[in-house]
């Protein structure tokens, strides 16, 4: 190969990477940001997140142990070769059937318990993957085509997606996605160069996603400082809603349509853990 040659594919494949990762990092428009702040107080009493208040999670003690509706199941056994895969049965029943052939576990029930999804394993090259079953068919639905793994997620309200966060196959950053069922189609919403998952919760209405992004990490490789942001899941559209400096908020979870709950504490100053309400307002209010 000329000189010549090879010096420009060295220059356009340094530039690519650049372009790759300010990509990868999702440079923020704030500027049309429709949401504010209007306060932060703290919790009261007659409050709670909506996922607790009406139970939609069918969040379990166990993650390999959860049950669904009509009594039904979903558990995770190891077959003779320790290899894990997940059963359904009746509640207090000793038979149960396999969801279906492959390697998984951390089995969640969709809302209106038609699906269930969970972590497959397929491959050394493709491990921990998002997959959702149809619970009456036995049939994989959705496998995210997301090259991050999928153990952290949850379902939107209305069974019509999945917000996920896991580590790039790819690189060292941490992506924020969402899939939808059961058509598969996916959204990449955030991403950010430090091994720490979001934090995320859906709103009532299905519409967005508010999560912590760790924008810091001690020597410990801890989170030493993270915001609040929310994405609009239709548009794909994120924006901050609180930035602070030195202060860790965390563990977002919607009350309202206009209400998160959220953890802030300061990780140097030895504060304790305060558990906040922000009430928000959107210009289209």
């Amino acid at each position: 190969m000329p000189r010549l040659r090879k010096l420009r594919l060295i220059v356009f494949t340094v530039l690519w990477a650049v372009v790759t990762i300010i990509g990868c990092s999702r440079s923020h428009e704030t500027s049309s940001n429709p949401w504010t702040v209007a306060t932060v107080r703290e919790l009261r009493a007659d409050e709670a997140p909506y996922e607790e208040s009406s139970g939609y999670l069918r969040r379990a003690p166990s993650r390999n142990y959860v049950p669904g509706p009509d009594s039904l199941i979903a558990r995770v056994d190891d077959d003779a070769e320790g290899h894990p895969h997940i059963l359904i049965g009746r509640i207090g029943a000793e038979h149960a059937d396999t969801l279906f052939g492959g390697w998984a576990s951390l089995p969640q029930w969709s809302p209106d318990g038609r699906y269930i999804s969970c972590v497959a394993w397929k491959s050394l090259q493709n491990p921990y993957q998002l997959t959702v079953v149809d619970v009456d068919t036995r049939t994989v639905v959705v496998e995210s085509r997301v090259k991050a793994n999928g153990a952290k997620s949850e379902w939107s309200p209305d069974s019509r997606a999945i917000a996920a966060a896991g580590v790039s196959r790819n690189s060292p950053w941490i992506i924020l996605y969402t899939v939808a069922v059961p058509s598969g189609k996916t959204a990449v919403l955030d991403s950010v160069n430090v091994l720490r998952a979001h934090d995320m919760s859906w709103s009532p209405n299905g519409q967005f996603v508010a999560y912590s992004r760790p924008t810091a990490l001690n020597e410990e490789e801890n989170v030493a400082a993270s915001d609040l942001w929310i994405a609009d899941v239709s548009g794909g559209k994120t924006w901050p809603l609180l930035e602070t400096t030195g202060w860790v908020e965390s563990n977002p979870q919607w009350i309202t349509n206009r209400t998160i709950q959220f953890d802030r504490y300061r990780p140097e100053g030895g504060d304790a853990k305060q558990t906040l309400v922000a009430e928000l307002r959107n210009a289209k209010d």
